[in-house]
């Protein structure tokens, strides 16, 4: 038999709580904030992994077109313009994922040998990552905190995250101006 207490703690108890539907909603929101942290991280990785494709495919293609192939006189006469007529740039102007415009020189210290790409404009959360990816292709690098050099006066021996941090340094907010420095082969 159903009496008055049973019916009257069932009519409590249909439905949903509302401390339920709390948890409910606290729950959805930990999903959401963890699915926009993802995205956020994804973001990022792709551009930093363009840009490390965009910096390394114009090393390799101006090592291939005018340091290997330009003779004797290697870099000498190397300017963006020279660059964007043999195809290594898409234009004298053009500019990087960062809107900076990229910059393509012989090197004035050593202009038959070297030659000098420069990235600005790169994110401080991305500085280490494409230092640390576009090292063993440069001779040089010279960031906002210092110079990292391969061999010479200033030999750092090779890239590692040490010496990408005397190129970056340890602050996310900072703007980084690369000049990425690399040889005829």
């Amino acid at each position: 038999m159903i009496t008055s207490h049973t019916l009257n703690a069932r009519r409590k108890q249909s439905g949903i709580t509302l401390i339920e539907v709390s948890i409910g909603l606290i729950i959805a929101a930990i999903v959401a904030a963890a699915a926009f942290i993802a995205f956020q991280n994804n973001a990022r990785r792709t551009e930093v992994q363009d840009n490390i494709k965009q910096i390394t495919e114009v090393i390799s293609e101006t090592k291939q077109k005018v340091g290997i192939n330009g003779g004797a006189g290697g870099y000498t006469g190397l300017t963006a313009d020279l660059a964007a007529t043999l195809g290594i740039l898409q234009s004298n102007g053009q500019l990087n994922s960062y809107g900076q415009t990229i910059g393509l020189a012989a090197d004035a210290t050593d202009p038959v040998n070297l030659a000098v790409l420069s990235w600005d404009g790169v994110e401080g959360d991305q500085c280490t990552d494409i230092v640390l990816a576009v090292g063993d292709a440069a001779t040089t690098i010279t960031g906002p905190e210092g110079t990292w050099e391969l061999a010479g006066t200033g030999n750092n021996g090779p890239m590692s995250l040490v010496n990408a941090a005397l190129v970056c340094g340890d602050d996310p907010d900072v703007v980084a101006n690369l000049d990425i420095t690399f040889g005829r082969r």
